[in-house]
């Protein structure tokens, strides 16, 4: 294993924002049929079986909770509690098991020929302080109480977040909508389940015997520092019902920050080359009135083809512990499939098995592939047609060519779109991700055609890159110019999600490195019996511009099939030539030119490569 666990690294490589740099252009928005929506994730479909029903509302009649408008008037602003869906995405509000009432979170509506959402606002709704009794055997000094409650809406921009208090001035966060759900927009995603079905254990955040907790649902946008962007205050709806507080269950171990891997990068599809041992680990968190005891973590491979067993803890009640299965497992450097189970053990009867089981992960060991996403578009990124690069992390175990980066891209994308592909290497022991960066290669420019949209498009690297250094991480992205915010340009596919830290998304205009929650389709290819083949019969093949942008220099470098003149020209945004860099005789084979820009205003230029076959234009940014 490596001797730094890249999601610590990464805790010292913060972004300044939780989530992906939001959207500036609006989506297009629509009304759904709720009936019709297919969830990305599901919460479980029976309510977690607990003890004894403290408190519960059914949102019947509104007495119980204190509504902060923040200064907002009228139904689709803020919260209300009433049986009547006031906001402009779902007609039918949320199904809850109890029907009636419930509450519903609204800010203005996004569709309206003039936009009427509310900016720089935060709704609150607060319950009544309820008591919540000293139980028996509370040996942690905790109570031990689970909150439970129906929810339905989406997400976009914005944030939902679950907090309590236990003296109605201190509010800690126990849940937001960034933990299971990804973002619904025209390019992909999906509305909550509805209903889901939310339960909280609260023990680890009552402590000191509290007599009594407040609950509070609040929303404001997921981006402060854009205030300002009405795309940032877009809701489309959050529907709250059937809320209960019931004692914890006797005995209940469940699996806490599940991770997987070799250096905890877990892979969908693994070169035969870069085949490594992988471990497992969880924290499981005691949930329940009892200490549990004799506690694992249990693996097994291929029904039974290897399975693997944690250290044996017992936990206390109200405590977490760590569990690392005590052996590594390493598949076999041949191509085949693999698939795994794992779940918590204990002594005790578990009264809710079923978050002892963690959901597992199969993956492939490929001949030249390798990937982190799950395969299946089940989303995307973009930043409204400005210029942005979004991938993800891998690590070399092994001397390795890499000849390609393969992606996918949804099928929004606007058909004549530029994209290329750039491979970095990564530096942990620098103090920002920017930092952390080093451009060790990159693709040509490539024209989106329609076929592109259908299948994995591969970008050809300007030459073979060596990934030569072993136990070497790689930063893998998409990359693309934008077109101005005319359209969403490029769009990149994405599938599954990303633990934090795992993947980033680079946005041009604020020079910043933002935590990609799901996992974009970015892909290193090792297959080289296809690479360099010039297809097209075009001279001039293989070009690179480096930097990209560029401050003084750029340098440009390009193959000559076959010995040629040459013109190499630098052109602006208008088409007129803004240097004429060289035009003379090219022998066969690569060719090196640097061209000094400290005098070119900044901006787009063009550098055409001219022969008798024809011109090849590549773009480059003037910083």
């Amino acid at each position: 294993m490596k001797k730094i666990y890249l999601s610590f690294l990464l805790l010292g490589i913060t972004s300044t924002a939780a989530n992906a740099q939001q959207t500036t252009k609006p989506y297009s928005f629509g009304k759904i049929n709720t009936s019709a929506v297919k969830p990305t994730q599901q919460n479980p479909s029976e309510p977690k079986a607990l003890g004894v029903e403290i408190w519960a509302d059914d949102f019947n009649d509104g007495t119980n909770w204190t509504i902060d408008n923040d200064g907002q008037a009228g139904g689709v602003f803020g919260w209300s509690i009433d049986a009547t869906s006031d906001g402009w995405w779902s007609a039918n509000g949320i199904t809850s098991t109890s029907g009636g009432g419930y509450a519903e979170l609204s800010n203005g509506d996004p569709t309206a020929p003039t936009p009427t959402q509310a900016l720089d606002v935060i709704y609150t709704m607060t319950s009544v302080a309820l008591d919540i009794p000293n139980l028996p055997g509370n040996t942690a000094n905790t109570d031990q109480v689970t909150l439970q409650y129906q929810e339905y809406g989406a997400r976009f921009n914005d944030l939902q977040e679950v907090q309590i208090s236990v003296d109605g001035l201190a509010w800690t966060t126990i849940r937001d909508n960034s933990d299971e759900y990804g973002v619904l927009s025209s390019s992909g995603g999906s509305a909550y389940p509805n209903p889901a079905n939310i339960s909280i254990n609260l023990a680890p955040y009552i402590t000191g015997n509290a007599s009594t907790v407040q609950v509070r649902f609040s929303w404001t946008t997921n981006f402060p520092s854009l205030s300002t962007n009405p795309n940032v205050w877009v809701a489309y709806g959050w529907y709250i019902d059937d809320l209960k507080i019931f004692t914890n269950p006797d005995n209940d171990v469940e699996s806490t920050d599940p991770y997987w891997g070799t250096a905890f990068l877990n892979y969908s599809q693994i070169p035969t080359t870069q085949v490594a041992p992988i471990d497992f680990v969880t924290e499981p968190f005691n949930g329940g009135l009892n200490p549990q005891t004799n506690v694992e973590l249990n693996v097994d491979f291929n029904s039974g083809a290897w399975t693997g067993v944690s250290q044996s803890v017992t936990i206390p009640v109200g405590a977490y512990d760590s569990l690392i299965v005590s052996t590594q497992y390493t598949p076999a450097a041949v191509v085949g499939s693999h698939a795994f189970t794992w779940e918590i053990t204990q002594d005790e009867v578990d009264d809710v098995p079923s978050n002892n089981v963690i959901q597992g992960d199969n993956f492939d060991v490929t001949e030249y592939i390798y990937a982190q996403d799950d395969n299946l578009i089940d989303g995307s990124e973009n930043n409204g047609g400005e210029a942005y690069e979004v991938g993800n992390f891998f690590d070399i175990w092994a001397d390795q060519t890499v000849y390609y980066v393969d992606v996918k891209l949804h099928n929004t994308t606007e058909i004549g779109s530029t994209v290329y592909a750039k491979i970095y290497s990564f530096d942990g022991t620098q103090a920002t991700f920017a930092d952390a960066l080093t451009f060790e290669q990159q693709s040509d420019y490539h024209t989106v055609t329609t076929s592109d949209v259908s299948g994995v498009l591969s970008l050809p690297l300007l030459f073979p890159t060596p990934l030569t250094v072993a136990q070497t991480t790689y930063f893998v992205v998409l990359a693309t110019d934008g077109d101005g915010g005319a359209t969403d340009d490029v769009v990149c596919a994405t599938s599954g999600t990303s633990p934090i830290g795992f993947s980033y998304v680079y946005i041009q205009a604020d020079d910043t490195w933002y935590l990609q929650p799901a996992t974009p389709i970015v892909r290193l290819n090792f297959d080289g019996t296809a690479w360099g083949l010039n297809e097209n019969g075009e001279n001039i093949s293989a070009v690179n511009i480096f930097p990209n942008p560029a401050n003084d220099v750029v340098n440009v470098s390009y193959n000559v099939v076959n010995t040629s003149d040459v013109t190499v020209e630098i052109m602006d945004m208008t088409g007129a030539v803004v240097s004429t860099v060289s035009d003379e005789s090219n022998i066969q084979g690569v060719q090196h030119i640097s061209v000094n820009t400290s005098s070119f205003a900044a901006g787009v230029y063009y550098v055409n490569i001219s022969t008798a076959e024809g011109v090849v234009k590549n773009k480059f940014v003037k910083q």
